[in-house]
């Protein structure tokens, strides 16, 4: 269980310092949770005598030989009377294990206990701010606080998060100094070098191709056009230009150097490219700013009014942020010019929404048609297939009561009633009437207590809304969601219902919708909960998501259950907290976690309980292959439980099922994969011991040694099967 240093959003710069000494991962082997073997009970002995009788020292110590063995629960009382007496170790483990329960609140607390007086508390509190709960002036704080305690760890981040904040002169201070003492703080000044050095290179490249490009035709170089392409696709001397826009966490880690490069870019136009547009706008893209994005666009199609290139991605950035009305309009005059991927493109948004007549104009256009360029070209032979299915089908249609009420709806919306506005677009929506539904939708949510991200569209509100989950209650929740019921006004659900039907229906990207869900999320409506905590995972921000789908997991929720015991399980290597949340999880309906939590139940040796999960696990075989493997851990459990003859039973299930568990494992994890038959032949030679299970026991042995002729088990076990008569 460890502890990453924060390093600017998205920025590669990372630390690992506040970490336990201890794998909290080694749970699952002797002595975790369980029984374990003779001496490791000695040892435990030893050190809980120690504790009891020692001072906070002692008691830290004991703690952490709990935490390398993965019990938590019993390490916590430990910490914390270690932490009260003062060893700043064990506070900064308690803090550590709350942490990675979500419990934001008890971890500030205890790193506080010793983040005046130990560098390692200070960092752990600092990064918690920073990270966890979004306070950056109190992380700024405790980094300057740590600093001066000694931390040179501190030093470094509280030069990133000023760095983050483009305050990069003061940053450039506090690093010159880590750097003698800190690799992470060295190799930040290399890329920041390295990052200044390209965009100078760039720069100078440009300005000299432009002067070339800017003598009479008869005196430019013969070889001036390839020179050019070698800028911007090949170039030796850095990274091409090319590459710039696709490493965004440098402007984010380094925001300073974002001006620098959208200077290149501008002074690129002057090589008469429309890809150097087309870079720019992704860039602008890429750090979540949609309107740059589109202006950029809009601004090369001025200047290269032909260009397919800059119409198609024009028409991308608008449809991976929802505006469907813009993206329709920038799909046309490409779509009417010929270009047969904008008539496709055009044609499927026609038939989504049951266009049927327009969209079979676009898709056979595109599929007769043929574009004369050599960008790669997906037959339109597909969608025109699906047309053909929907006009086959009745179109959505409303009910004779809805129907009705259409009049009054209209008329109490013209009064700028919130209500009818959001039913309006319910009823679009049914329709499949996408770009009304968004009118409807956005005037519902343009009520005062609607956040301004919420009734733009999200454009740029990605990180706004990032933020804002990270501000947790006790359990690393977010505090302002204060019951599972939704207390979301009529604008909150409007926004979460244009963000639903964006993403959905339409194809919007995870980041142009977040903004949408999160004021329903923060006022309790339980789907935007976990849709918001799932759009963060979809976005590789589990960060972001764990405080959301923490809340929609202890509401309820099975598949966030899931998800939780997965972080607190495989990332963080709680496997006591893991077991809790899978349970949770495989009760819920999810029975793959009833595998996971019921194998280390019975690793464990809590066989009564891993019983019930695994039972629940292999009523989902059919569904999930792999829960196949839930008879043989069933096997075990009702073995622990001295129920032999139900264990004989399924391991003759498990045997039967072997072929197919080993489907899923590969490598080493296959050569050492348990082995159903072998087992099976000991419970029936040693704990059913009739001439039948001898018999049985005597098959099973018989071809091992042919496979395995050095399988000392098999052949030690053959020998006791008494010869029969």
């Amino acid at each position: 269980m460890t502890s990453t240093g924060h390093a600017g959003a998205g920025s590669t710069d990372a630390r690992t310092t506040d970490a336990r000494t201890t794998d909290i991962g080694a749970g699952g082997g002797a002595g975790s949770t369980g029984a374990g073997t003779a001496g490791s009970d000695a040892e435990e002995r030893a050190y809980r005598t120690a504790a009891e009788h020692g001072d906070a020292a002692d008691q830290h110590v004991y703690a952490e030989f709990l935490v390398g063995r993965g019990r938590v629960d019993d390490a916590v009382r430990w910490l914390e009377e270690a932490a009260r007496g003062g060893d700043p170790r064990a506070a900064r483990l308690r803090a550590v294990t709350a942490k990675d329960r979500g419990q934001y609140t008890v971890a500030a607390y205890w790193y506080r206990t010793a983040a005046e007086r130990d560098g390692a508390c200070a960092f752990g509190l600092a990064e918690l701010l920073w990270e966890r709960l979004d306070d950056r002036e109190g992380a700024a704080e405790w980094y300057a606080r740590g600093a001066a305690l000694g931390s040179v760890e501190c030093r470094t981040n509280g030069a990133l998060l000023l760095l983050s904040q483009g305050r990069s002169s003061e940053a450039e201070v506090e690093l010159a100094r880590a750097a003698p003492h800190d690799h992470v703080a060295g190799r930040i000044e290399q890329r920041m070098a390295e990052l200044g050095e390209r965009i100078d290179l760039h720069r100078a490249r440009i300005l000299e191709l432009t002067a070339l490009l800017g003598l009479p035709p008869e005196e430019r170089p013969a070889d001036l056009p390839e020179r050019v392409a070698e800028f911007l696709v090949d170039a030796e001397e850095c990274a091409p230009f090319s590459e710039l826009h696709t490493e965004p966490e440098w402007f984010t880690s380094y925001p300073s150097f974002l001006p620098e490069a959208e200077k290149a870019y501008v002074e690129a136009r002057a090589l008469g490219n429309p890809r150097t547009d087309q870079w720019h706008a992704l860039l602008y893209y890429n750090l979540d700013r949609y309107e740059d994005a589109c202006r950029v666009l809009a601004d090369g199609l001025r200047r290269h009014p032909d260009s397919r290139l800059l119409y198609r991605s024009l028409s991308a950035v608008h449809f991976q942020y929802g505006e469907l009305s813009e993206y329709e309009a920038s799909l046309r005059p490409g779509a009417e010019a010929g270009d047969r991927i904008q008539q496709r493109r055009l044609g499927d948004l026609c038939r989504e929404q049951w266009r049927t007549a327009e969209a079979r104009r676009w898709l056979e256009a595109a599929e007769a048609g043929a574009d004369g360029d050599d960008d790669p070209y997906e037959a339109a032979a597909d969608s025109l297939a699906k047309l053909e299915e929907d006009e086959r089908t009745a179109p959505p249609a409303l009910s004779a009561a809805e129907e009705s009420r259409l009049p009054a709806l209209h008329a109490a919306a013209r009064t700028g009633d919130q209500a009818a506005e959001l039913e309006l677009g319910r009823l679009a929506e049914k329709l499949h009437r996408y770009p009304e539904a968004v009118g409807h939708y956005r005037r519902a949510a343009a009520a005062p207590d609607a956040s301004a991200s919420a009734v733009d569209g999200g454009a740029g509100g990605a990180e706004q809304a990032r933020g804002a989950g990270r501000n947790g209650g006790e359990d690393g929740s977010p505090a302002a969601v204060a019951s599972p019921a939704s207390l979301a006004s009529p604008a909150a659900v409007a926004a979460y219902a244009l963000g639903r039907m964006l993403y959905e229906e339409c194809g919007a990207h995870e980041k142009a919708v977040v903004p949408l869900y999160l004021p329903a999320a923060r006022a309790g409506d339980l789907d935007a909960v976990e849709g918001l905590g799932a759009l963060y995972v979809r976005l590789d921000d589990p960060l972001a998501a764990e405080p959301w789908l923490r809340r929609a997991a202890r509401f309820g929720r099975p598949e966030a259950a899931g998800w939780i015991g997965n972080r607190v399980g495989d990332s963080y290597g709680d496997m006591e907290e893991a077991v809790r949340w899978w349970t949770r999880a495989a009760k819920g309906g999810k029975v793959w976690y009833g595998w996971r939590a019921g194998k280390q139940l019975v690793r464990w040796r809590r066989y009564e309980e891993a019983e019930a999960l695994l039972r629940l696990a292999w009523t989902g075989r059919e569904e999930q292959e792999a829960l196949h493997e839930a008879a043989y851990w069933l096997a075990r459990a009702l073995r622990g439980q001295a129920r032999t003859a139900e264990a004989v039973e399924w391991l003759r299930t498990a045997r039967e099922v072997h072929p197919l568990v080993r489907l899923g494992y590969s490598g080493f994890m296959l050569t050492s994969l348990f082995d159903p038959s072998m087992e099976l032949a000991e419970l029936l030679v040693d704990e059913i011991a009739t001439p039948e299970a001898y018999e049985e026991a005597a098959a099973l042995l018989a071809a091992v040694p042919e496979t395995s002729p050095k399988h000392r088990a098999a052949r030690d076990l053959l020998a006791r099967v008494p010869e029969q008569g």
